[in-house]
Formats: C-alpha cells, structure tokens, sequence
C-alpha cells in the first residue's frame, strides 16, 4: 500500500510516521465505545456520523482535535462537541476517512475512546471495521439510523 501524500492534500491523510501498532481485531478494553451500523447517511455526499448521547457525556463540550486509529494508520478529524443538537465528527474529515477504508452501507464500525475525557483539549478512538461480516442475527436490531440504536444480544 501507498502512503505518499499529495501536497496539495488536506492534511486528513494517513501519514507513514502515523503508524501505530494495531492488530484489525481486538476484544474491547472496557474503555467507553459505540458503534455504527454504516447507511448512506453516513457515507457518499453527507458523510454525517453522529456521536451517541451516552459517549459524548465522556467528551468535551467544545471543537477538539480527534484521531481515529484504524489498521496501523491515524486519520486527523474534529469532534464538534460544541453542536447544539448532535455531536459529531467534522464532515469532511470523516469522509476522508470513509472513502480511505471504502467504506459501504451495511459495514460496521465500532470506535473504542481511548484517550480524552470531558476536560481534555483533543481525544483518540481506536476503530475496528466489520465489512461484509457483521452478525447476520444482529442485523435486525442495528439499523444504525439514530444515534442512540442499542444492539441487545441475549
């Protein structure tokens, strides 16, 4: 895989000095988390991905750098935590990160906060992406459309 950037690129771009040691995937730590069973909302031309309520209690109420840690790489985003009404990541650095993975309706992510608190001037979440091979018995209880979607496995 290619990691040289574009100079005129944005600056969102995995970076080879961003590699970090990252198995794909890994048993959750019992550090906070959320998931997102992917739509087109999420993806394409509005690549809008909502925080849960229950998450951005743990996050801070203002615009703060965010890093996801995905497959060895680090993509750069903002979290608005300063929105009125939803708490998310910035659109276009989201989707950066979206198209950078392919990412496609019916894929699952699962984001694992792993540095960063109420009070803290920048947070990291370590991702995890489940493409094509999300539990079929699930699929009927996440369909990733509100921010606050439980999946109760029983």
């Amino acid at each position: 895989m290619d990691l040289s950037t574009d100079p005129s690129d944005t600056g969102h771009s995995p970076q080879p000095s961003d590699r970090a040691p990252d198995a794909e995937f890994w048993p959750l730590s019992g550090k906070p988390y959320f998931y997102v069973v992917l739509n087109q909302y999420h993806l394409a031309n509005r690549f809008q991905l909502i925080i849960p309520c229950r998450i951005t209690e743990k996050l801070p109420a203002t615009k703060v750098p965010a890093k996801i840690i995905c497959r060895g790489k680090v993509w750069d985003l903002f979290y608005l935590g300063n929105q009125t009404t939803f708490k998310k990541f910035e659109k276009q650095s989201w989707g950066k990160f979206a198209t950078d993975n392919d990412l496609a309706a019916g894929d699952a992510c699962v984001f694992e906060l792993t540095e960063g608190s109420c009070d803290s001037s920048n947070i990291e979440f370590k991702v995890q992406i489940l493409k094509n091979n999300f539990p079929s018995e699930l699929l009927g209880k996440a369909e990733g459309l509100t921010a606050n979607n439980p999946i109760s496995v029983e």
